[in-house]
């Protein structure tokens, strides 16, 4: 039995069912469940943006494989949320792999804990992250550390692009039953992406677009030299905001206009942040009034994964570290493409 962990939007929920997809592809004769439960727990979201909740069944109609709830009864399943409620894993960094397989295990399952063991001392989540930051942690993320990693990076990419090579835990093989998911490096270069990229594209079909603003947008992106800025902001911005204060976007963008002709911006961001993008055009190297700027804007609640299908269809994009923005660069399928994201690792054509 291979138990998978799902929580978080929907771009990480898709990185999740990837790692079904490997572990199923090293492991054909393993019995597989995902499991859902941060989205039963109220007090989740509150820490971590749960966003619009399970969507990989609403969007994609993915039943397979089944919960792993489904192997208890109702009220069995209501006193397994009630014991995991009770260890307010959330407030002691998220340390979900612990207190989900105890809980389970004591519920009749025998599974290992592949996962790890979350230090609760080091508290990442709540945001007192500060406290622990030595002078080094801040040198990294000041500009002068920002630009030193850059050109580090760019001088031994062999060395930094593959450092996040997780092919050991995405297809490892397995006897034994286990709880793992959630690692989502599928993003990332050297992870064997190529291996199950049929099935991805299998599993992830978009439902047909019918509505009227959402074709006016596309018949816009196929006649133009469309380019996505996913400029993320809102929940993210604290792990962002080096995008934004270290000339990344203006990279791109320069990037961008040296290798695309008459290429026209479309923003995809948070509905608070529309505003704040037009008024900071300048923040991105473009000019509100010489460039072709547009802004997606409508899709909201249920409809947001119509954001990274628009996405896919500009001819090129430009993303932060998001899982939702790195979809739109798959899924895009000109093949004279170019995707820029900020990170070496990242699985892009270009990094600025």
């Amino acid at each position: 039995m291979i138990i998978i962990h799902i929580e978080s939007g929907l771009g990480n929920q898709m990185l999740s069912y990837c790692e079904y997809l490997s572990l199923k592809y090293a492991n054909p004769n393993q019995e597989f469940f995902i499991e859902t439960i941060v989205f039963e727990i109220p007090e989740c979201n509150e820490v971590i943006c749960q966003w619009n909740g399970y969507e990989l069944e609403k969007i994609f109609g993915i039943k397979e494989p089944k919960n792993i709830k489904s192997l208890f009864s109702d009220d069995e399943w209501t006193q397994i949320i009630s014991e995991i409620r009770a260890t307010k894993f959330w407030i002691h960094n998220w340390n979900y792999p612990v207190v989900f397989t105890e809980v389970l295990n004591r519920h009749g399952l025998q599974l290992e804990n592949v996962r790890g063991d979350f230090d609760p001392n080091h508290n990442i989540i709540t945001g007192t992250e500060d406290q622990h930051k030595t002078w080094k942690d801040r040198l990294r993320e000041s500009y002068i550390g920002n630009t030193v990693k850059r050109v580090l990076q760019s001088l031994n990419e062999e060395k930094y692009a593959y450092a996040n090579d997780s092919r050991d835990k995405l297809f490892c093989h397995t006897d034994s039953d286990i709880f793992t998911g959630q690692w989502l490096k599928f993003s990332n270069r050297g992870n064997d992406i190529h291996l199950i990229e049929a099935q991805i594209r299998e599993s992830f079909r978009f439902p047909e677009i019918v509505d009227e603003q959402n074709l006016q947008m596309v018949e816009y992106l196929k006649t133009v030299n469309s380019v996505a800025i996913h400029a993320r902001r809102g929940d993210a911005l604290g792990g962002l905001a080096w995008c934004y204060k270290y000339g990344y976007f203006k990279r791109a963008v320069k990037y961008i206009r040296k290798h695309v002709d008459n290429p026209e911006f479309v923003f995809f961001t948070n509905l608070g942040s529309v505003e704040w993008c037009r008024d900071n055009a300048k923040l991105f190297g473009l000019d509100i009034r010489k460039d072709t700027i547009k802004f997606v804007d409508w899709n909201k609640g249920e409809d947001s994964f119509r954001d990274m299908q628009l996405m896919a269809m500009c001819k090129h994009n430009i993303i932060v570290p998001s899982s939702f923005g790195w979809w739109g660069t798959f899924f895009n399928t000109n093949p004279n493409k170019i995707t820029i994201s900020p990170s070496i690792t990242i699985n892009t054509t270009n990094h600025c």
